[in-house]
């Protein structure tokens, strides 16, 4: 527990290298013991191979890890042990539904997303739910649903919203920002982006980057939409988005009327 802990905590400081050793080390300690825990240090291993480019591994530690999670169930498990035994299956779902979706699968990684929300659901627990939310809705993205992705950022942000998680709130909307260039709504793409960074800047970077891909937020994809709006128009939306509050960016987006998000 000390090692993986100690893991934990560099994981959400940013430090996977480091982070790794304490893993490898702590996952052999909970299988031999037995312990419950062993699904959460196999997942966060596979997450941090997958990170450092070590698809082949992380997939074949995260597979049979779902195979263990799946043949024991949750039948003879109760109270946190069955909370615990969900929440491993839906970061290992979701941690091989992101290798996938990277390497192109994207109805096998909508799966394990799905499959992912649907544990997270059933915890019930909103870390979880947050990860598997963007992660599916990302790859509805990919697909080309930007209704189904739009709406599934909506909820993340709103569950986000009122846990008082202002920075993965600020990831929800840099996605949103992304579906809303694509819907040709460069002046939305610009007030969300610009009221994301506002919230990280004031908030803190959080937890949920460390989970997932974040979506395009880059100089290349400002300019592109500088380029596509012009730039009155682009300041204009920057300025409005940097002046709305954590609560005033969540109404702006979720109070937009549907004809916005059907692009």
């Amino acid at each position: 527990m000390a090692l993986s802990a100690a893991g934990f905590t560099l994981i959400a400081g940013g430090d996977q290298t480091k982070a790794r050793p304490l893993l490898e080390q702590s996952l052999p300690l909970y299988r031999q013991a037995g312990d419950t825990l062993a699904g959460l240090a196999a997942a966060a291993l596979g997450h941090l191979l997958a990170a450092q480019h070590e698809d082949a591994r992380a997939s074949e530690v995260l597979e049979q890890t779902l195979g263990q999670l799946r043949e024991a169930g949750t039948g003879q498990l109760t109270g946190r042990e069955r909370v615990q035994h969900l929440l491993d299956v839906a970061l290992v779902n979701n941690f091989l539904g992101q290798i996938q979706l990277g390497q192109g699968a994207l109805e096998r990684a909508a799966r394990h997303f799905t499959d992912g929300l649907s544990a997270a659901r059933r915890a019930p627990d909103r870390f979880t739910i947050l990860v598997s939310l963007y992660d599916l809705a990302l790859s509805r993205q990919v697909q080309g649903d930007l209704a189904e992705a739009t709406r599934l950022l909506k909820q993340g942000l709103s569950l986000a919203a009122e846990a008082g998680d202002e920075p993965s709130a600020a990831y929800y909307l840099e996605a949103l920002a992304t579906v809303a260039e694509q819907q040709d709504n460069p002046d939305r793409a610009v007030c969300l982006l610009a009221a994301a960074r506002a919230l990280l800047q004031a908030r803190g970077s959080g937890w949920l980057h460390g989970y997932v891909s974040r979506a395009p937020r880059d100089a290349g994809l400002l300019a592109a939409l500088r380029s596509r709006a012009g730039d009155a128009a682009f300041e204009q939306a920057w300025t409005r988005g940097c002046s709305l509050a954590g609560a005033g960016a969540v109404q702006y987006t979720l109070e937009q009327a549907p004809s916005a998000d059907s692009g």
